[in-house]
């Protein structure tokens, strides 16, 4: 349901998120992406390394403005026991040629590494 048909992968910035991410907690954080200034206007969506699809801020707008709203403490996960699943988005961008990438979480060791060219690992935004 995120995926848009008509959004091109070729060049989209990439969303990496863990594997078994579920998709509600891909679509939040999409809408982190759609409310960030300057957010891209499409963008891949990766789940444990695997391509899902691309999607556009034009088709999720339009999707996730239908989805019902979450209950009180579902965004804070008050009293809920086990590790948060909610996930906000980091930025980085390739210092060489300023393609940028996006992932639900921060570990130097798997930092995205640049597509456009062999410019190594991106920097945070």
């Amino acid at each position: 349901m995120l995926v848009d048909p008509r959004a091109g992968r070729e060049g989209a910035p990439r969303l990496s998120l863990p594997a078994g991410t579920a998709p509600d907690d891909v679509a939040g954080a999409l809408r982190c992406l759609l409310a960030a200034e300057g957010g891209p206007d499409r963008i891949l969506i990766v789940v444990g390394g695997e391509e899902v699809g691309a999607t556009s801020g034009t088709y999720l707008r339009a999707i996730l403005g239908t989805q019902a709203s979450r209950g009180p403490g579902d965004e804070v996960r008050a009293a809920a026991p086990g590790e948060s699943t909610r996930f906000g988005v980091v930025a980085f961008r390739c210092a060489v040629c300023g393609s940028s990438a996006y992932t639900a979480f921060y570990d130097d060791r798997y930092r995205p590494e640049c597509r456009e060219g062999d410019h190594g690992p991106m920097e945070l935004r």
